[in-house]
């Protein structure tokens, strides 16, 4: 204690400067340092859930990108498909058409055909019928005597067959 007096020190005032400057460290601890832990924690848990939550996002954006991107290959995948059944569908249906076109143009050339053959027929009765005539009237001037029904018949007929 000598020694502290001839430094000059008061080794009262000394214990009461090391008394006050523990409580007041005890004070700045609850008061102050405790809080400041507290809100450091809860920041650095804060950063921490922020960095796990941006990894979660980028995660699933990465997986939403893989998603989209099968999403679109599928989709193309799809239209391929929908064009190819498109064509070949048209293709069929050009030659169901061609067909049926063809079917519907051999039946009118067939019908045309009978229609030809039945008016055919009908001509070569009616010049079978107007040619009877004309050799019955050109028999007639040259027998310049009528013969009886029958016998122009058979005459006509047989001129007919001739011809």
């Amino acid at each position: 204690m000598e020694l502290l007096s001839k430094l000059g020190i008061d080794w009262k005032l000394l214990v009461a400067q090391i008394i006050n400057f523990v409580v007041l460290l005890g004070v700045l601890y609850k008061f102050l340092y405790k809080p400041v832990l507290k809100m450091l924690q809860d920041r650095e848990e804060k950063v921490a859930k922020s960095l796990e939550q941006a990894e979660r996002i980028e995660k699933n954006l990465f997986e939403s990108e893989g998603e989209k991107a099968k999403i679109v290959r599928e989709a193309r995948n799809e239209a391929g498909k929908i064009i190819t059944e498109a064509k070949n569908d048209s293709a069929r249906l050009r030659e169901e058409i061609t067909n049926k076109t063809k079917l519907e143009t051999a039946a009118i050339l067939e019908q045309g055909k009978k229609q030809l053959a039945f008016e055919k027929e009908l001509m070569f009765k009616e010049i079978k019928g107007e040619v009877a005539d004309l050799v019955k009237m050109a028999a007639e001037k040259l027998l310049q005597s009528k013969m009886d029904s029958d016998n122009d018949r058979k005459i006509i007929e047989k001129s007919l067959k001739e011809l």
